[in-house]
């Protein structure tokens, strides 16, 4: 099996200038990705092919990234958070596992909050089955697992207006199966953020479980998937931006 480079992502406060005329987006890129934010900034991301080879994501590794761009992500997802629910502020945080957690617990301390919301994926001793949700991971397509709700932490959100964090939205299942676990315990789910969504699976997942729920998402930006092409990857027709359903509801990204 052939050895990925290491890991790097790069923030930085503009788009950099790559001399296309206009802005306008090559059509295909040969190993990394720049990721428009809503604030203008840019998250350049490295193209990790799928299996088989044809197909590639924009990765972004929650727990692999610097520091300084986990600050600037977990900084600018707090504020969207602030602004999304100004109007009844959230109650409590929860982080969807596991990348999500790397960003669940810098937003709740910056909305004010005294603690967060840990979901996870093993099993303690004292943990009740019915606090579960089964769920398939993109990234770990032969992996059925469990999210799991600790019972100690149900009076976190039981009656509580809840802001659901999470890494990247990409199929929507295991979100779906967080807002499931935590409506069952007694939370309203008042927001669902991200620092990207990916395509627009996501999408219908959401709407299939409620239609007002894709409304409630709120990402600091989009990424494409990608296939191989003689110039490189380029982005999958339908998965970018301008073509997704949430064009019709633009405060989705």
């Amino acid at each position: 099996m052939t050895t990925p480079p290491p890991y790097t992502a790069h923030w930085s406060p503009a788009v950099p200038d790559r001399g296309r005329p206009h802005g306008d987006a090559p059509a295909a890129y040969p190993a990394r990705y720049p990721v428009r934010l809503r604030d203008g900034s840019c998250l350049d991301l490295p193209l990790r092919p799928l299996p088989g080879g044809e197909k590639a994501v924009a990765l972004l590794m929650a727990n692999q990234t610097g520091f300084a761009v986990e600050r600037a992500l977990a900084d600018r997802l707090t504020a969207l958070v602030g602004d999304a629910t100004r109007q009844a502020p959230v109650q409590a945080v929860a982080g969807v596992p596991t990348m999500g957690l790397a960003y669940a617990r810098p937003v709740a301390e910056g909305l004010g909050l005294p603690d967060y919301v840990a979901l996870g994926h093993s099993r303690k001793f004292w943990y009740d089955d019915a606090l579960s949700q089964p769920v398939s991971s993109y990234t770990s397509p032969d992996q059925t697992k469990r999210l799991y709700l600790d019972p100690a932490l149900v009076s976190r959100v039981q009656g509580r207006r809840v802001a659901l964090v999470d890494d990247v939205l990409n199929t929507g299942h295991t979100i779906a199966a967080a807002i499931r676990l935590l409506t069952r315990a007694g939370a309203e789910i008042v927001a669902v953020a991200a620092i990207l969504t990916e395509g627009w699976d996501w999408h219908a997942t959401l709407a299939a479980l409620d239609p007002a729920l894709p409304a409630q998402v709120r990402a600091l930006g989009h990424i494409p998937l990608f296939t191989r092409t003689p110039a490189g990857w380029a982005p999958l027709p339908g998965t970018d931006r301008q073509h997704g359903p949430t064009a019709r509801n633009p405060a989705a990204t």
